[in-house]
């Protein structure tokens, strides 16, 4: 089993950020984002973490909620407590039961 990279960065719950945000490394949001967020890396949404806007990432695991635009190269995982509203663009989509999607989503 492959191990996450280490923590580059975390929003922690309670924290809200709006604007933009490019970054390297894994990032985990636990807070309250509005904007856009960029990354040729991993982000995690944590099961507090929310964002509205656009999200373009090469790995992304959604355990909270998003609503908006989101582009995955690689991996887009959505977990059971994950919620993901708006247009998707992903390399690959692994979805859980439980999960909740309303999307228009292209996959390839």
């Amino acid at each position: 089993m492959a191990t996450s990279p280490p923590l580059a960065a975390l929003l922690g719950k309670g924290a809200r950020y709006s604007g933009d945000l490019t970054f390297d490394g894994r990032v985990r949001l636990d807070g309250t984002f509005k904007g856009r967020i960029h990354t040729e890396d991993v982000l995690e949404i944590g099961e507090s973490g929310v964002v509205e806007g656009h999200v373009d990432a090469a790995t992304l695991t959604v355990s909270g909620q998003i609503t908006g635009t989101v582009k995955v190269s690689g991996l887009l995982t959505l977990t059971r407590t994950g919620i993901l509203e708006g247009d998707v663009d992903a390399g690959r989509l692994s979805v859980e039961p439980g999960a909740r999607m309303v999307a228009k989503v292209r996959v390839g």
